[in-house]
C-alpha cells in the first residue's frame, strides 16, 4: 500500500525536473531501461532460470554506468552492494528488476529480495536526509551520506516501465514505502510481421521485427 505522503512525479516537465536534481535524464533511464528489456529477451528457453534477471541486471547497470561514469560519478561495491554514486548530489544509485513499476496503487517490489547490506545503504542516506540518523553510516567522499534512489525496471510480455524511485527505510527483503517515485517510461511495444524478400531464405514466410505500439 503506497504511503500517504509518497510524492509521486508523472508530468513530462516535472520528470525532467526531478530527474535533472539527482542528475539523471529521460534518456538515460529510457537507455537503462531499454537495455536490460532486451538483455532479458536474449535468453532461450534452455539457459539456466536465473538468465533473465541476471543479464537484465549486468546490462541495466552496464547501462548506468556507461552513461554517468564519464559526468563525474563513480562505481561502488560497498558491502558487496552495487551502485554508482555521485559525490557532489549525495546520489547513490541502483539499478533493480521488480515486478511492476510505474503503477500508483502498487509499490515495485524487487524480484530479488534485498539483504542486510542494501537495507543498511537506505537507512544511512535517507536517514541522514530526513533527519533521522543511523548508527555507523557510511560516508561518501565528501562527508555525507548519499541518498539512495533506484531504477526500477519491469518487463512484462511487451511492455517495459521504468521509475526513479527513493525508497524509505525498511526491515525485512523488499522496499516497504517510498518518498518519492518519478515514473519515467511506460510503453508497450508489439511484434509486427515483415514478410521475407523473394530472394530471401527462410522456413517460414514471415521474419519478426518490434516497433512501437
Amino acid at each position: 500500500m503506497p504511503s500517504p505522503d509518497l510524492a509521486i512525479v508523472r508530468e513530462p516537465q516535472d520528470v525532467d525536473d526531478a530527474l535533472k536534481q539527482i542528475g539523471l535524464t529521460r534518456d538515460i533511464v529510457v537507455e537503462v531501461a531499454l537495455s536490460a528489456a532486451a538483455a532479458r529477451a536474449d535468453t532461450l528457453p534452455v539457459d539456466p532460470s536465473l538468465a533473465p534477471g541476471m543479464l537484465s541486471y549486468i546490462f541495466g547497470v552496464r547501462a548506468i554506468r556507461m552513461s554517468l561514469l564519464k559526468s563525474g560519478w563513480r562505481t561502488s561495491r560497498q558491502g558487496n552492494v552495487e551502485s554508482t554514486v555521485n559525490d557532489d548530489l549525495g546520489v547513490q544509485l541502483f539499478f533493480q528488476n521488480v515486478d511492476l513499476a510505474c503503477k500508483e496503487s502498487h509499490d515495485p517490489q524487487a524480484v530479488s529480495g534485498k539483504g542486510r547490506a542494501s537495507r543498511h545503504l537506505v537507512a544511512a542516506g535517507q536517514g541522514e536526509l530526513f533527519g533521522h540518523p543511523a548508527s555507523n553510516t557510511t560516508i561518501s567522499a565528501l562527508g555525507c551520506t548519499p541518498t539512495v534512489w533506484v531504477i526500477c525496471v519491469s518487463v512484462e510480455d511487451f511492455s517495459v516501465r521504468a521509475e526513479v524511485s527513493c525508497p524509505k527505510t525498511f526491515q525485512g527483503p523488499q522496499f516497504e514505502e517510498f518518498h518519492q517515485r518519478i515514473f519515467v517510461l511506460d510503453e508497450s511495444f508489439e511484434p509486427t510481421p515483415k514478410r521475407l524478400g523473394d530472394n530471401e531464405d527462410g522456413l517460414d514466410d514471415f521474419d519478426v521485427e518490434i516497433s512501437k505500439k
